[in-house]
């Protein structure tokens, strides 16, 4: 089977290797998926949810810079951009943490 390198496109270094999903790990994966989506999703509130996702904003600006290492290397972008790409990421994840029971919560319709 063969390999997916990832490539510093700034300097042309192969960075890393990996190898590529076989059909029975894919459709694991997908049955693994699949699985969450009928039983944890669907007996999980919003607000857990929503706390779930708050966390990820957390480590987001947590490990900022540790992220933004890799868009370089994987993407070749400056430094700063890429900072700059993980607090956005960062502030949508928050933006829906705080915003997403809202969001879901049942509103009620005026029929005539």
């Amino acid at each position: 089977m063969s390999d997916y390198a990832v490539i510093d496109p700034s300097t042309g270094e192969r960075v890393e290797e990996f190898e590529v999903i076989s059909e029975q790990d894919l459709a694991s994966a997908i049955g693994s998926a699949h699985e969450a989506y009928t039983t944890w999703s669907r007996t999980t509130t919003a607000e857990q949810r929503a706390a779930l996702i708050r966390r990820v904003a957390e480590l987001h600006v947590e490990r900022k810079d540790e992220l933004a290492e890799i868009i370089v290397r994987e993407m070749g972008k400056p430094l700063a951009q890429a900072v700059g790409e993980v607090e956005f990421a960062a502030d949508i994840y928050a933006y829906y943490a705080d915003n997403g029971p809202g969001f879901l919560a049942d509103e009620p319709i005026q029929v005539d």
